[in-house]
């Protein structure tokens, strides 16, 4: 029995014993010293176009190694940070990193390297280099860019002024919202040179960037827009800090509109004009017009009473033009205005819905009469008015002189196809992109347009609606 009660003792104390011990046993090393030294291969390096090297070794006598953090750092900026498994008593590598140009990086900024080792005992061993030398890239002169050379609210470009500080563009007439691109050199056709430094947006942040970024999509243009403000006459540039302001005029909310006071006179033109602020929830006193009843923008405009209007589209500044021989106000909105935001017009046989009316003639988006805005009614339906007339088209056997189309941009370009297209209300036909065959034989003419299906005369003032939920073209005649 006393054999038994020894048995029992000694596996009761294998059993505790067993119980206070760790699920896993790992083997404990002393404190250790990680040995580290690196060489910094890299003495000059350009912000923006290099990169630098370096080599480091990490030695242990008989503690292994873990791990080795690295940061990059110029200035106040972090250009890389990681960490690398470091196994064995021994490491040994060389790594380069590329050096972005960016804000804050002065020239004979250095570029920072530092290490830190730690062997699995978490013992550390921290090493600095700092004998590279970071050089800006030569920002002597600078312009505001048009992002491709068909983007038309910036022209061909504005080179900036440089005062030892900063680059600033004064005396801009650009709408409140634009893209661009900061380049050192722009060329006279509109296009930056990508041989000299261009500034974008690369992952959010303002940075230098190259041709390939921007054409493959990873670098973009920089947006600068404010709805506050009537339109963008300053922009600055801090080529040290990064920082890019813009201003302008802060846009008030007309309530009257004297045509012949705020429209100023445009040299060599018939017109005058001004850029103006609407809110649809603020009644506008027209003043200076001769009949109101005729004067007021049709698709823009509701009389309220007498020479009070109610404005019709969304808040934003918009093109205003006065015609005195005609007695009529043209509402548009800004050139740089695209679809689906609204459309616009062109083509002959019509012409302005003035007191006395004329067609226009001439296909183009030069002058007023020419073209025509149509506004946003409802997602995805475009309103327009005008006076319409139709008579004999030579070129044609059985179509009439009415002939227009549609398009995305106050341009060419982009475009709507008539012949996807219900005609109703008036005898217009919609062609397809095949066309029609003139009198002489010449196919495919007037392609994707809308034209009169018949030779026979009919004018009036017209309200066109195109709807693209249910692809019409309705035309509600007016007066």
């Amino acid at each position: 029995m006393k054999r038994i009660f020894q048995v029992l003792f000694l596996a009761l104390i294998a059993i505790g014993y067993t119980a206070c011990q760790p699920d896993s046993f790992r083997e404990v090393f002393p404190k250790g010293d990680p040995q580290v030294t690196a060489n910094m291969l890299t003495k000059d390096v350009n912000f923006g176009s290099g990169s630098i090297s370096f080599e480091v070794t990490i030695t242990e006598k008989e503690t292994p190694l873990s791990t080795l953090a690295i940061k990059v750092i110029v200035g106040m900026n972090v250009i890389a940070s990681e960490e690398v498994r470091t196994p064995d008593l021994m490491f040994k590598d060389t790594f380069t990193y590329a050096i972005p140009f960016g804000p804050n990086m002065p020239e004979g900024e250095p570029v920072k390297v530092y290490l830190t080792a730690t062997n699995v005992e978490g013992t550390t061993k921290d090493l600095i280099l700092n004998d590279c030398i970071g050089h800006r890239p030569a920002l002597e002169t600078m312009y505001v860019m048009p992002p491709t050379i068909d983007y038309k609210p910036l022209g061909k470009g504005k080179q900036m002024t440089w005062d030892g500080e900063k680059f600033t563009a004064v005396d801009l007439s650009y709408p409140k919202s634009i893209e661009c691109l900061l380049a050192v050199v722009g060329t006279k056709f509109g296009r930056v040179d990508w041989n000299y430094p261009v500034l974008g947006m690369l992952n959010g942040q303002l940075s230098l960037i190259t041709e390939e970024q921007f054409n493959a999509g990873e670098a973009t243009p920089i947006v600068l827009a404010n709805d506050n403000i009537e339109s963008i006459d300053t922009i600055t540039f801090d080529p040290l800090t990064f920082d890019l302001y813009f201003g302008g005029k802060v846009a008030q909310p007309v309530s009257a509109l004297d045509v012949n006071v705020d429209l100023a006179e445009v040299a060599g033109k018939t017109y005058r004009y001004s850029k103006i602020f609407f809110d649809p929830t603020i009644e506008v006193t027209i003043n200076g017009v001769s009949n109101m009843a005729t004067a007021y923008n049709l698709d823009y405009m509701e009389v309220k009473s007498n020479n009070v209007v109610k404005f019709l589209g969304e808040k934003g500044m918009y093109d205003v033009y006065y015609l005195p021989e005609e007695d009529y106000i043209v509402v548009e909105p800004l050139k740089d205005a695209v679809y689906p935001n609204v459309m616009w017009m062109t083509g002959v046989g019509f012409g302005l819905p003035v007191a006395a009316p004329k067609t226009q003639g001439g296909w183009g988006f030069d002058n007023l009469g020419q073209y025509i805005a149509c506004r946003t009614v409802a997602p995805k339906v475009y309103q327009f008015t005008a006076y319409m007339k139709n008579g004999v088209n030579a070129d044609f056997e059985t179509y009439g002189s009415l002939n227009f189309k549609f398009f995305h941009q106050k341009g060419w370009g982009g475009e709507e196809v008539g012949g996807n297209y219900e005609q109703i209300g008036l005898p217009i036909q919609g062609v397809g992109p095949e066309g029609l065959t003139k009198v002489n034989g010449d196919t495919g003419a007037e392609a994707g347009n809308w034209i009169a299906a018949t030779q026979e005369e009919f004018e009036g003032i017209y309200r066109i609606t195109l709807d693209q939920n249910n692809f019409t073209t309705t035309y509600e005649k007016i007066r």
